[in-house]
């Protein structure tokens, strides 16, 4: 005799239209008698087929482990009791093969010794999978065609409920939480914060959860207006809806700018290294680690504030940062420029410029060029519209075209002379700063000196203590401080006694060898 599970499956939507679990457990146990098989095991369950995870079907799967070898059959009614899905379907009937568990539908039978039966049971696994399809695309689409006309049709969102209007046709219209509702929006828009609002609000008896608080504050079903989702190659929409407001649209949207506001606030980064006292924050490396050190502020017993670069690697490294900024500030003031050296690099400017210069005059000439060709056309146009030779249509679509076209060289030809007087300008600043570059360094910004720093040291640059160390400057600014010292110390690349150029490879200098 064999030995059978047999099971029973409603979903409450189907309980709710008649179907009955007690006549699929008659009809099976009708059918186990009449072809003498043995029940050892039964259940009922009430849950959708969408997929496996139901609870009475997991119990059935554990007692099929636990008794593997015991069971011979699960029996159902029809194919769509075991499952709604085709793909998960073939899954679980792979697994229960592998068990020794056939499974059988009494009302749909299918001998599955014959191979092209398969199909049959593909179809009636399809059967149900499409009905479900079907059934979704229909509640989708009514529910969008709600949505277009303006018509709340799903679960009332807090602050409403649902109801029918004088055609029966389902809306939402505000329910005793209503002014609970407005009064969040007011504690907003007088600056509580959205945990602290929760909590007032939560204290008044209205609960709300952290992730719904701000979904409620940007939804504009609380003005009257209702979202149409994106789908397809439609946009989404936000239309007037059929039901009243709870809050008005000025305070809504003050709302809304606040909550912008403070998103933006807690989205900027938190690292600041930008501090003034703290310009070598990031640019300075550890001595003993070689990491990149960072910097911060501590308060003293006194209750002052100081600030401290200090390694978060190693944590062995801990300075002062007015001693260090002070250090650096000192070896900039050792960088000092002859007249010779400015001179030089006055030249060098020039000559990079020459070309731009040179190529401004050709698009100056061209441009010039392009102007007096235009300004005769708007002649002829305005001189053929007098003769009466094009009429008015034509007159003014032309000559707004050359006029745009005019307007556009002029500004062009404003732009090159403005470059020609910004080039003058830009090189009397670099000389300026080359004459004073402590001076430039201290009035300029953070990120400024961070940048001359780098361009100055292009390697790593640490601090012993004492002295700062690098391996190298660079190598142009080392040529022109060399130009007019001869103090020994440059012979090696040094130009101030509070920094270090260590394993420095002596260059040969700039003459050739022979």
């Amino acid at each position: 005799m064999k030995r059978a599970v047999i099971m029973c499956r409603v979903s409450s939507d189907e309980q709710a239209k008649g179907y009955s679990l007690d006549v699929q457990f008659e009809s099976l146990t009708r059918h186990c008698a009449r072809e003498g098989v043995e029940i050892i095991k039964h259940y009922k369950e009430d849950h959708s087929a969408k997929n496996f995870s139901r609870p009475e079907f997991k119990k059935f799967l554990e007692y099929a482990k636990s008794n593997k070898g015991k069971i011979d059959m699960l029996l159902i009614t029809s194919w769509d009791r075991f499952s709604r899905n085709l793909t998960d379907s073939l899954i679980m009937l792979r697994k229960l093969k592998a068990m020794g568990i056939e499974v059988h539908a009494t009302e749909q039978p299918i001998d599955m010794s014959i191979p092209e039966n398969k199909a049959m049971l593909a179809i009636f696994l399809a059967l149900p999978e499409i009905d479900n399809e079907r059934r979704s695309i229909k509640i989708k689409g009514g529910v969008r065609g709600a949505l277009k006309s303006g018509r709340w049709s799903r679960v009332a969102p807090i602050g409403y409920k649902n109801t029918r209007d004088s055609e029966n046709k389902p809306i939402i219209i505000p329910g005793e939480k209503a002014e609970k509702i407005k009064r969040l929006f007011e504690l907003i828009k007088k600056g509580e914060s959205q945990s602290d609002a929760r909590g007032i609000m939560r204290r008044e008896g209205l609960k709300i959860s952290k992730s719904n608080i701000s979904v409620m504050l940007r939804n504009p079903v609380y003005i009257g207006k209702i979202i149409v989702p994106e789908l397809d190659d439609e946009p989404l929409a936000i239309i007037e809806g059929i039901h009243e407001g709870i809050i008005d649209e000025r305070l809504f949207y003050e709302v809304q700018d606040i909550i912008e506001g403070r998103y933006k606030k807690r989205n900027r980064p938190l690292y600041n290294n930008t501090r003034e006292e703290l310009p070598l924050r990031g640019v300075l490396h550890c001595s003993k680690c070689d990491n990149k050190m960072t910097g911060s502020r501590s308060k003293s017993g006194g209750g002052n504030h100081h600030f401290y670069y200090h390694c978060n690697y190693c944590k062995m490294e801990r300075m002062p940062a007015g001693k260090l900024n002070g250090l650096m500030e000192d070896i900039i003031g050792h960088l000092t420029f002859t007249s010779q050296a400015k001179e030089l690099y006055e030249e060098v400017v020039k000559h990079l410029l020459s070309g731009s210069k040179a190529e401004n005059k050709r698009k100056k000439v061209k441009i010039e060029k392009a102007l007096v060709l235009t300004n005769e056309r708007i002649e002829k146009i305005q001189d053929l519209f007098v003769d009466g030779e094009i009429d008015n249509q034509n007159y003014n679509a032309t000559m707004e075209r050359y006029s745009l076209k005019r307007k556009g060289l002029d500004e062009e030809l404003g732009t090159l002379n403005t470059s020609d007087n910004g080039y003058r300008n830009w090189l009397k600043k670099g000389v300026n700063a080359l004459s004073g570059l402590k001076t430039q360094y201290v009035k300029s910004s953070v990120s400024a000196k961070q940048e001359l720093i780098r361009s100055i040291f292009p390697e790593k640059l640490s601090f012993d203590g004492e002295i700062c160390r690098t391996e190298r400057i660079n190598d142009v600014l080392r040529f022109i401080l060399q130009i007019d010292k001869d103090l020994p110390e440059n012979k090696r690349g040094d130009f101030s006694n509070k920094l270090e150029l260590s394993r420095l490879v002596a260059s040969p200098g700039i003459e050739p060898g022979f």
